[in-house]
């Protein structure tokens, strides 16, 4: 035999024994010493071994069995199953112990004193595991859990156990990510620790006495309630929907000093929650409140709510109130109140039993834009005190706006002798409807509201207190005059008992559009000379006789009265391109002419009246474009007398912004008809006196339209205005170029007539046409050539009447006859 045939052969022969050892039959044979103990087939009745540090392995795919009990004494013993069955108790005794399972099954296991550790993937465990500190499960099953020495550790993963989970005497810690729990979680005793992030609970987590923390996130089911009791608890509730709480009919803190927090959860009901002196919502979190939330136990009585600038509460009828009746609970909201999460309702209310601080807060409201005491969703504060500063966000709810003539639209009530500082609440934005402009204001008119808060689209101030003969005058009002909101711009002051309309910026801007497009239209239309240039330069005759253009351009302020007494400081500016389509002459002398213009004209500036309280207050600009096509019809006699008959269409196109930039489309039409005539009556050879009269009508409509805030209409109106006066005309030849100049001068009258701006088809705010005004000017003809004619006049018109109204205007045209 050589050396490697021997060397093989030894080999082969530790294998066989190898091999035979690990198939050991359950043939147990303990020693004084550290024994060593396989269990792969067959039974034993029992294994005792005290002493030493033991080891006792059910190999995998083992149909060994141990019939009665396994028991270890104080060594460090190590139990590991992968397979069979043990029928008896496992006791591992004092000691440092290990136990692992991975399959098969015991009865029960016992771990006894010492820092044991204890890991199961697989297997079960009918009866109960007991006294182990260290302990992971991944799988199997366990009939309950009693780890009732040193600082327990249970972390859970996979498994089930089928009864209660406890751990006592000590700091304890459990998680949970998964599996299932059929019974209680239980601590006892020290300050512990249980987490649920996974898996189920099917009844109750009991934390018992001592300053404990429980931690709920990302999912799990807990059947049953938490119940942290006595001491300084914390919980923390993270990640979690309604839906994964709802099997938890409470959790409640227990007595003692008690915190729970809210982290990027969505809870639903405040009942669920009891016994709490701090909740706090951080971190996105969303508490919707339709029942009551009761902080306090029966020893502190109340506590705090407090939400992060990320978080909210979402309420429809709820309630924060303290557990002892007549103390006072606090929220500290640095986040949202949101009363419209249910929609378009304008009846949500938040009650809060004490004090309520704004930390840079939001409060969002449902409310019907309209008079005193319509609806509005509201915060109330009962018997505490409002601070901090929160900016309340209004939805109109289908109002149109009114006139307040009270108290105004209450959207946060203090009672129950609650007080409010001045500067607690301000407007998240501008609040518009109809024509009015809203603001908020602490205090109404009324005795008792000095501490709510009320929207009013007027500035009221309570009755002037009349002193009763014979009886002392109070030092004070008895109703304190509302205050503005914090960055409310400046108001007036109303006379005691009186009030003052706050309409909004845009309302003086839509008043003057009417009559500025009918402003437009008229500068447009002009007179015959501005058009024409003289009646001496119409001598054609036949068919497309000659061709005029002119250019045109005012500076005009204008104001009406009314409503809110709009005013314009603008220009106007534009061009007209005509041509006669025949002229013929009749054998008495008299001449006629008919011809087509069209014109495009540009009326643009700036707008102030009575807005926001404030008379002839800035309120924004208008821009319009006027695009006309005209007809006339001019007779002419031997003597120059003349009658000008024109009728002109006028398509408009613009918009008006107001200061604070809401803007409006504007579009419309106008028809204007003029009829004029003059007669010269000669001075001397060169001059002549021309008495004029000249008659305007006018049909104005504009489009209603929308500005985001509400509809705007405008009444079809009629205007009529007459012109009389008088021209002194010159006739003279400068070199080779005869060229008549003139002066003139002219009283206006727009005779009557007022229009409606209407919002949302309700309010209609009038502005009258009726004024008179008063102009003068100058002008010159040049017949630059048989064929070429130019003209040029300026004027300067004022009023005479009440209605301020002053402009500067010229006129340049050119006439060529072919």
């Amino acid at each position: 035999m050589t050396k490697r045939h021997a060397s093989q052969l030894f080999a082969l022969s530790v294998l066989s024994l190898a091999l035979h050892n690990a198939q050991a039959a359950c043939n147990f044979t303990p020693t004084a010493g550290n024994d060593s103990f396989i269990c792969d087939s067959g039974s034993a009745p029992s294994l005792i071994d005290l002493q030493g540090d033991n080891s006792l392995t059910l190999p995998a795919n083992s149909t060994g069995s141990i019939i009665g009990p396994v028991r270890f004494g104080a060594g460090a013993d190590r139990i590991t199953v992968h397979g069979g069955l043990i029928s008896g108790a496992v006791s591992q005794g004092d000691g440092i112990d290990d136990f692992v399972m991975t399959g098969g099954q015991i009865q029960s296991l016992a771990q006894g004193d010492g820092r044991d550790t204890f890991l199961m993937t697989g297997g079960t465990i009918v009866g109960a595991f007991e006294d182990g500190d260290v302990a992971k499960m991944t799988g199997g099953s366990i009939g309950r859990v009693d780890m009732k020495l040193d600082n327990n550790i249970f972390d859970m993963s996979g498994g089930q156990i089928l009864g209660n989970l406890v751990t006592g005497f000590g700091k304890d810690t459990i998680i949970v990510s998964s599996g299932s729990i059929g019974g209680n979680i239980s601590v006892s005793g020290g300050d512990d620790d249980v987490t649920i992030s996974g898996g189920s609970v099917g009844g109750q987590i009991l934390m018992s006495f001592g300053n404990d923390t429980f931690t709920w996130r990302d999912g799990g089911t807990i059947k049953g309630a938490v119940l942290m009791g006595d001491g300084n608890d914390r919980a923390l509730l993270a990640n979690l929907t309604e839906s994964i709480v709802s099997s938890t009919p409470r959790v409640d803190g227990g007595p003692g000093t008690d915190t729970l927090t809210f982290e990027t959860s969505r809870p639903e009901t405040g009942a669920r929650y009891i016994n709490w002196e701090n909740i706090n919502l951080g971190k996105d979190t969303r508490l919707t409140l339709n029942d009551t939330l009761v902080l306090g136990d029966s020893v502190s009585g109340t506590g705090v709510l407090t939400i992060d600038a990320s978080s909210r509460v979402n309420a429809g009828q709820g309630v924060i109130s303290p557990l002892i009746n007549g103390q006072k609970v606090s929220v500290n909201n640095a986040g949202l109140i949101d009363l419209t999460a249910s929609g378009a309702s304008t009846a949500d209310r938040l009650t809060i039993v004490g004090n309520y601080q704004g930390d840079g807060a939001r409060l969002n409201l449902n409310s019907v834009l309209a008079a005193d005491d319509a609806a509005s969703d509201r915060l109330v504060v009962s018997s505490g005190q409002i601070s901090g500063l929160t900016a309340i966000n209004v939805t109109n709810i289908g109002g149109t706006g009114a006139l307040t003539t009270q108290n105004g639209i209450q959207v946060v009530e203090a009672n129950q002798g609650a007080t409010s500082n001045a500067g607690a609440f301000t407007l998240g934005q501008p609040l518009s409807a109809g024509a009015y402009q809203y603001y908020l204001f602490k205090g109404g008119v009324t005795a008792g509201s000095e501490n709510s808060w009320f929207l009013r689209s007027t500035v009221a101030t309570p009755p002037a207190v009349t002193p009763v003969p014979g009886e002392p005058a109070p030092v004070t009002p008895v109703q304190p005059p509302p205050i503005a909101a914090v960055g409310t711009p400046a108001l007036p002051v109303a006379a005691p008992g009186q009030s003052i309309v706050l309409y909004r910026q845009e309302v003086p801007l839509y008043a003057v559009v009417p009559p500025v497009a009918a402003l437009l239209a008229q500068t447009t239309l002009g007179t015959f000379h501005e058009r024409q240039g003289e009646q001496s330069l119409l001598t054609e005759t036949g068919a497309l006789p000659g061709g005029w253009v002119r250019a045109f351009g005012s500076s005009v302020r204008q104001s009406w009265s009314g409503t809110v007494a709009p005013s314009f400081d603008g220009s106007i500016s534009g061009y007209q391109v005509g041509h006669d389509i025949y002229g013929f002459t009749h054998a008495n002398g008299y001449r006629q002419r008919v011809g087509l213009f069209i014109s495009h004209a540009r009326l643009d500036g700036d707008v102030r009246g009575f807005n926001v309280g404030f008379e002839d207050n800035k309120a924004g600009d208008v821009r319009l474009d006027g695009d006309s096509l005209g007809a006339y019809w001019t007779l002419i006699s031997p003597q120059s007398a003349y009658l000008d008959i024109v009728a002109m269409g006028t398509r408009y196109d613009g918009r008006s912004r107001s200061e604070r930039g809401v803007k409006l489309d504007l579009d419309g039409h106008a028809a204007s008809v003029s009829a004029e005539a003059g007669y010269p009556v000669a001075l001397s050879t060169h001059w002549h006196i021309e008495p004029q009269l000249q008659l305007i009508g006018q049909r104005v409509s504009m489009d209603t339209a929308n500005d985001g805030i509400s509809r705007v209409g405008f009444d079809t109106q009629d205007y009529l205005k007459g012109r009389a006066g008088a021209r002194l005309k010159g006739a003279y030849t400068v070199g080779d170029v005869p060229v008549e100049p003139y002066v003139r001068a002219n009283v206006w009258r727009s005779f009557g007539g007022r229009h409606a701006t209407r919002f949302d088809g309700q309010q209609a705010l009038k502005t009258d046409h009726s004024a008179s005004t008063m102009d003068m000017g100058a002008g010159i003809v040049a017949h630059l050539n048989p064929s070429i004619s130019v003209y040029a006049s300026t004027d300067y018109s004022t009023n005479i009447d009440s209605r301020n109204q002053e402009a500067i205007s010229g006129s340049l045209g050119l006439r060529m006859s072919w």
